[in-house]
């Protein structure tokens, strides 16, 4: 039984370093002041990697048979969790309750793959959101494989990826400004949609504009399925209004919305396009595909992070 997660309802965030931590921390309150979101339904999550057995694993001769007993590996957990892990996440604790003026999150702590143990804990706490940033060169490179933000945007999650951008928001500047959606007629899209309409819909006096951008992509020249590109503009144009008449529904300031159809490959101009309005904020509905698929298919989702990376992006399922 798939159960539907209202928006921005319960919030779960991985804190792997008090920097990359620091970075999630104002969109974080600004998303809990505007949502009005209560502590009960944030939590803090560490995931214990065996980075811990690094130096110790260093000091045997593995070749020679030597490994750890469980006795040591107890040892080195526990004092990697009083040294290490207990100290940050009273930290990253400290730091919300600063920018949140004393909200006191929930603090998970849980062993193994980060990846898969972020996956699972979203998924089976039905979290709604999930906010991340990207924590070491890797994950910021154009080279996106490998990295720990890749690796959760490669399994299913129903949660919406909140990926805080390596950029600080300009001072006297709202993360709200200036909006980017991308737009597809997908039901992804369409939640995208329906999640900005949420958000903006309470802040539209610092809104500057909302931009709906669809882009014909040039498989319409052979489009198997018969769909000529006259027919794909037209459907295009469709979602356009569909999509505006979504955040009008929801309370968004039509006077602020503006849409543009664009041909060519729908990464790179989404994130022409986002970089040429100057988006503060960037969404973009995020489909399900295996890794493989990506290499090569390609992905909207992967072009938008490797090309947006100071900015915000919300990628929606």
């Amino acid at each position: 039984m798939i159960t539907e997660l209202q928006p921005l309802s319960r919030v779960l965030l991985p804190v792997d370093s008090l920097e990359a931590f620091s970075r999630a921390i104002p969109l974080l309150g600004l998303l809990i002041r505007t949502m009005k979101i209560e502590a009960k339904h944030i939590d803090l999550l560490h995931v214990v990697a065996g980075s811990f057995l690094r130096d110790y694993m260093k000091s045997i001769n593995i070749a020679a048979g030597e490994v750890p007993s469980q006795e040591d590996i107890h040892h080195l957990r526990k004092r990697y969790i009083d040294d290490v892990v207990l100290p940050l996440m009273s930290h990253a604790g400290e730091l919300l309750r600063k920018e949140t003026a004393g909200l006191v999150p929930g603090v998970l702590m849980e062993d193994g793959d980060p990846v898969k143990i972020i996956s699972s804990v979203c998924q089976k706490g039905f979290y709604s959101t999930l906010v991340i940033s990207r924590r070491n060169l890797a994950e910021r490179s154009e080279k996106l494989t490998g990295s720990a933000v890749a690796g959760v945007l490669h399994r299913h999650a129903e949660a919406t990826i909140y990926l805080v951008g390596d950029a600080p928001t300009p001072t006297g500047i709202s993360v709200f400004s200036r909006t980017l959606i991308g737009i597809d007629g997908s039901p992804a899209s369409k939640n995208a949609v329906r999640e900005a309409g949420i958000l903006l819909s309470r802040v539209n006096s610092q809104i500057e504009k909302v931009l709906l951008v669809h882009v014909l992509d040039q498989s319409c020249y052979y489009d198997e399925d018969g769909v000529t590109c006259i027919q794909a503009g037209t459907l295009g144009q469709q979602a356009l209004e569909e999509a505006g008449n979504l955040l009008v529904a929801a309370g968004v300031d039509p006077a602020k919305i503006t849409t543009v159809i664009h041909f060519g490959k729908p990464g790179t101009i989404l994130a022409e396009e986002a970089i040429g309005c100057d988006a503060t904020l960037i969404f973009i509905g995020r489909r399900d595909r295996s890794r493989m698929a990506q290499v090569f298919l390609g992905s909207v989702c992967t072009d938008m992070i490797q090309n947006c990376q100071e900015r915000t992006i919300i990628l929606t399922s």
